[in-house]
């Protein structure tokens, strides 16, 4: 029966050796993959702050040039529509060399020459729209209104950006909170693998006691460095989200945000539904639309411009002869294969797309207020929960090292208790960082 009984103890002490060099193991390859990265990372570290964080995105992030470029063009868009209202002034200058010159003979048999052999034409010509129908005032509105549009969403942007390094910072933020999670969770392995096999020198605590504090240690040294791969993805993160090229951030000088009283979901809905710059891009849109209809239809009335202009001829001839000429031009389409009753269908289209669109967007900006709500509640709920829970896991931790000491309690109660503070403090870094989200 001893033989049997020492049989058994040698396979659970193999097994537990095996387990012990498995994590090992598992330990030392991730160790190997991410100390590099880790290194370059620290090679030149940058504390970053979250009013940093968000400047270095607005100075440098592409999307904001893109929209910065595309409200300069919608600018340029009105200054042009509004040229064809002003006086449009046009100048031609022509030298010519005939190689005859055409004469004529009068009644009398005298010959006259009707021109020179080189002449020198040149013509100041001056036109100015009196009256298009509403089609230029019509053209006007829809380029102002379409730059008012883009302008709302280059805010739109600028808040996009803003958050997304708001974001990203928090998010690196709480990656390096939970690494003091981790590092927090082997010093109090370590800790207890000491007393572990200072118990089993003193004959006091099994085997077992020292081969499971082992494996403690291992699976507190492979969630550290685990850590250490989530900051380094969400530096990578807050790179991308700056808008730099390269860099390796740390982040300073602030705490998850803490969550203020929330006013009612309908409060927020009708806010979001007032301030939200899309939703204001798109009711620009509309009126460009409507504009776009009006122009279209204007093109069926007549269009009324006053002219003026004067020829310089150098030298002169019987038929040509510097001068100058005022007059009033009328021009009016007759036909145009229904080009412009095409134009119309297809504004009266967009501006029916366009209202589709507000529609969608509405509903899509209060159902995204409804969610991020509900997170928050969520959150908050959980930020309280995680609390106490850290409180508790404290505390049975503490006590679990005591009944261990006194010899009335196992190894095993000791890392149950440290796994269950370590998700608890896990646990409450993410409620908190997904609040401030929210």
């Amino acid at each position: 029966m001893r033989q049997i009984h020492h049989r058994r103890d040698d396979v659970q002490r193999a097994s537990r050796m095996t387990t012990v060099w498995r994590c090992g193991v598992a330990s030392l390859v991730l160790f190997m993959l991410l100390t590099p990265l880790f290194a370059q990372g620290e090679a030149t570290p940058r504390p970053l702050t979250l009013e940093e964080s968000v400047t270095l995105a607005l100075q440098h992030h592409p999307t904001l040039r893109e929209a910065g470029s595309r409200t300069t063009g919608a600018q340029a868009s009105i200054d042009r529509t509004r040229a064809a209202q002003q006086v449009q002034l046009k100048a031609d200058s022509r030298y010519t060399t005939v190689s005859e010159v055409p004469t004529i003979t009068s009644a009398g048999g005298i010959p006259m020459v009707l021109g020179h052999d080189t002449t020198w034409l040149t013509t100041l010509m001056a036109q100015k729209v009196i009256y298009s129908g509403g089609r230029l005032e019509a053209l006007i509105r829809q380029t102002t209104s379409a730059a008012q549009a883009t302008a709302a969403l280059q805010a739109r942007t600028r808040q996009q950006v803003t958050f997304g390094a708001e974001r990203a910072f928090f998010l690196l933020l709480a990656a390096q909170q939970e690494r003091e999670v981790a590092q927090q969770a082997l010093r109090t392995a370590e800790d207890h693998r000491a007393v572990a096999r200072a118990r089993y020198a003193a004959r006091a605590a099994a085997q077992f006691d020292v081969l499971r504090a082992d494996v403690q240690v291992e699976e507190a040294q492979q969630e550290d460095i685990q850590a250490v791969g989530n900051i380094q993805a969400a530096q990578a993160a807050l790179v991308q989200a700056l808008g730099v090229n390269e860099g390796v951030f740390i982040a300073v000088g602030a705490t998850t945000p803490t969550v203020a009283p929330l006013p009612t979901l309908e409060k927020l809905q009708q806010q979001a539904a007032a301030m939200r710059p899309e939703l204001r891009a798109v009711d620009w849109q509309i009126r460009a639309a409507e504009s776009a209809i009006s122009a279209d239809r204007a093109e069926r009335r007549p269009t009324v411009s006053l002219l003026a202009e004067y020829q310089l001829v150098s030298p002169e001839s019987p038929l040509l002869l510097t001068r100058w000429s005022v007059g009033i031009a009328m021009s009016l389409p007759l036909l145009d294969g229904g080009a412009t009753r095409a134009k119309q269908q297809e504004a009266t289209a967009q501006h029916d797309e366009i209202q589709a669109t507000q529609e969608a967007l509405h509903q899509a900006v209060v159902a995204e207020v409804t969610q991020s709500y509900a997170q928050l509640l969520s959150a908050k709920g959980q930020i309280t929960v995680a609390g106490k829970r850290v409180e508790q896991s404290e505390e049975m931790l503490r006590i679990a090292n005591v009944r261990y000491q006194e010899g009335v309690g196992t190894a095993t109660e000791i890392a149950d208790a440290q796994t269950v503070l370590t998700r608890a403090r896990q646990g409450l870094v993410q409620a908190r960082v997904h609040a401030g989200i929210a």
